[in-house]
């Protein structure tokens, strides 16, 4: 990977640090030091956050991103979440759809015909009320 794009994705990865951070009041911050499998963002409790930042993305690109953020979620027990974002573009963000049911067999819901795609915002209400959930247990 070229510095440009090194460039590039540290400053989505700032992005949408700082984004999460203004919606939910969470300590996230981008992980220096990512190791193969790591999260991007930390700060979130029960989500493995990855970032993507490219000048275009096709269907085929975004669902190759989430197998990617679904393996390393699936390998740290997280709930997946993927935020992409396209030149002149809003940041996206993709998680499965069990993270709005009661469904949680990882592997019932894994695949990327079972996501919900919408904004950062409607994310963010999504993970706020999950984590109310994980505090109430």
């Amino acid at each position: 990977m070229g510095t440009m794009q090194r460039r590039k994705g540290g400053s989505g990865e700032r992005e949408i640090a700082a984004l999460v951070r203004d919606l939910t009041g969470w300590d996230v911050r981008r992980r220096i030091r990512q190791h193969e499998g790591d999260s991007d963002i930390e700060g979130v409790p029960g989500w493995c956050m990855e970032v993507k930042r490219h000048a275009r993305a096709t269907r085929s690109d975004v669902r190759g991103w989430w197998e990617q953020t679904n393996r390393q979620a699936a390998a740290a027990g997280l709930q997946p979440v993927l935020f992409f974002r396209c030149d002149r573009d809003e940041w996206r963000a993709v998680w499965p759809v069990s993270a709005l049911l009661a469904i949680r067999d990882a592997q019932t819901c894994s695949g990327y015909g079972l996501t919900v795609e919408g904004s950062v915002q409607a994310w963010a209400a999504v993970a706020s009320e999950c984590a109310l959930a994980l505090e109430d247990v």
